[in-house]
């Protein structure tokens, strides 16, 4: 293999650190259901899934009817936006993705919606330098399914993964990457290592900032892809 063919990156959790956000919101928004998610249960539970198919597990779980849905979501967006307002990407995460995306085609992968991502890359002077961004609004299917990996390699025209790297955060993440033909790199800025080696990670890392261009790059050419199917 002459070279690494793309970096994919995960969203939360790894350009930007906003997790906590996300379960905060959720917690507020199923509250007054007398709903009481830790978070443990939200980490382990629902953190892959995108918003949507999150919200819906949570009520379905709780035995609530899905009816107010989409109530309940735009709502907890709402509530998302307020806390998050004042996230930014860290700027030694800038300078490597920005180091990366001389030498070779970059994306986002993420469950967050469109409009989020958007504004985040914005700000920190990004949206130029990623080929491809896929959000909640491109799949029906989520992380943990490899969907959105498939798009994005079939979308910068590198079907099948092998030779990509993916940075992940969450187990079902680095299983989705995996299955989807990618390398995988975990950082821990949510989970273990433990549990993002044994969901497949080749390396891992406490963040973005932990890792220089040349290191992610050379995992494309050590580390064969998944077979597994989904």
């Amino acid at each position: 293999m002459s070279g690494p063919r793309a970096v994919l990156f995960d969203f939360n959790g790894v350009l930007i650190e906003d997790e906590t956000y996300h379960w905060r919101a959720f917690r507020d928004v199923l509250a007054p259901l007398g709903v009481r998610l830790r978070r443990a249960r939200y980490n382990a539970r629902y953190l892959v899934f995108d918003d949507r198919t999150a919200l819906r597990t949570m009520l379905r779980d709780a035995g609530l009817d899905t009816a107010p849905l989409e109530r309940l979501l735009a709502r907890k967006r709402r509530v998302y936006a307020r806390l998050a307002r004042r996230v930014r990407v860290d700027p030694r995460a800038a300078r490597l993705v920005r180091a990366l995306a001389r030498r070779v085609p970059l994306g986002v992968v993420s469950g967050a919606t469109r409009r989020e991502v958007a504004a985040v890359l914005r700000r920190a002077r990004l949206r130029g330098v990623f080929g491809v961004v896929v959000t909640a609004e491109d799949v029906r299917r989520p992380k943990p399914r490899p969907d959105g990996y498939r798009l994005a390699l079939r979308r910068l025209g590198l079907p099948g993964g092998r030779g990509s790297v993916a940075i992940e955060d969450s187990p079902g993440g680095v299983r989705a990457a995996r299955a989807a033909g990618c390398a995988v790199i975990g950082v821990s800025t949510t989970f273990r290592p433990k549990a993002l080696r044994r969901a497949g990670a080749r390396r891992v890392v406490p963040g973005l900032s932990a890792l220089r261009a040349d290191q992610i790059l050379s995992n494309a050419s050590r580390t064969r892809p998944s077979r597994r199917r989904s």
